[in-house]
């Protein structure tokens, strides 16, 4: 369901509230015939789209600025000239009065399709995390010893079984080979750096060269192998802040949206001068 809120007089307010209830898809969830003083009374549950009146923009719109980093912007004036200033304010949308529920029904469909394609682009980048998994702890397989991630150090490979290094200078051994581990704990915050070591990425204190120091003990100097340091580095460099650049970060689906409400844009333009010229 899309939550949508309103920002207009009465009659726009009226207006958008009937077509928003009678959309299957879209839902109302409140509005203000002022802009606000702070965020806080719209930040409060999850907005989705945002309908502001231009007539209640200034040139100082900070709280313009703050509301669209959460939500998506739609624009409504009585005036087509006025589209273009859209750009300024990142809007996703821009409506020109009176509006039509065809019209409106076009802005909806379009956050809808944006927001499924933003879905497939990360929908196969979400792993399941894994904070806890059973062990069978000796050779029998009559224990099982449930191991918590949060305490789990780093997994050591040992002849033809593993040892996980727990916190508190606890150890448990199990006959599991060492892809078998790495394999189940395939994304949560464990990385293979050496044929021999499974760490756990939060338990890193400092890394030093080819050097991984866990839990700020000595005793736990891990070597980074050949095999797995490009792997292991390019993940760190993730997560390292690096200076700012001074080139502007675009985010993709604004790209995609800003071209869609381009072509919008010249649609509402080629009708609004056939009207005219046929006065």
């Amino acid at each position: 369901m899309i939550n949508c809120f309103v920002f207009g007089d009465i009659r726009i307010i009226e207006l958008l509230r009937r077509y928003i209830n009678d959309c299957l898809f879209t839902t109302f969830v409140g509005y203000s015939v002022r802009i606000p003083e702070n965020t806080e009374t719209i930040n409060t549950h999850r907005r989705d789209i945002i309908f502001v009146d231009t007539s209640l923009l200034s040139e100082n719109d900070l709280w313009l600025e703050e509301i669209k980093l959460s939500s998506s912007i739609i624009l409504i004036s009585g005036c087509v000239e006025e589209a273009f200033a859209a750009f300024e304010h990142a809007a996703f949308d821009y409506l020109v009065k009176p509006v039509s529920f065809n019209r409106f029904m076009k802005s909806i469909n379009k956050f809808s399709h944006l927001a499924k394609l933003a879905q497939s682009v990360y929908e196969p980048f979400k792993q399941e995390v894994v904070d806890s998994f059973f062990i069978k702890a000796d050779s029998k397989g009559f224990k099982e010893v449930l191991i918590k991630c949060d305490q789990l150090l780093y997994i050591q490979a040992l002849q033809n079984y593993v040892v996980l290094h727990m916190e508190n200078n606890l150890r448990f051994s199990c006959h599991n080979s060492m892809k078998e581990m790495e394999d189940s704990l395939s994304g949560s915050a464990f990385s293979r750096i050496h044929k021999s070591y499974i760490i756990n990425e939060q338990k890193i204190t400092s890394i030093e060269g080819n050097v991984v120091i866990l839990n700020n003990n000595e005793n736990h100097r891990l070597l980074i192998g050949n095999t797995y340091r490009k792997a292991f580095f390019e993940k760190k460099n993730q997560r390292m802040i690096k200076k700012r650049s001074n080139l502007p970060v675009v985010v993709y689906t604004q790209i995609a949206g800003s071209l869609c409400f381009l072509g919008l844009l010249i649609e509402e333009f080629l009708e609004a001068s056939t009207f005219i010229l046929f006065q």
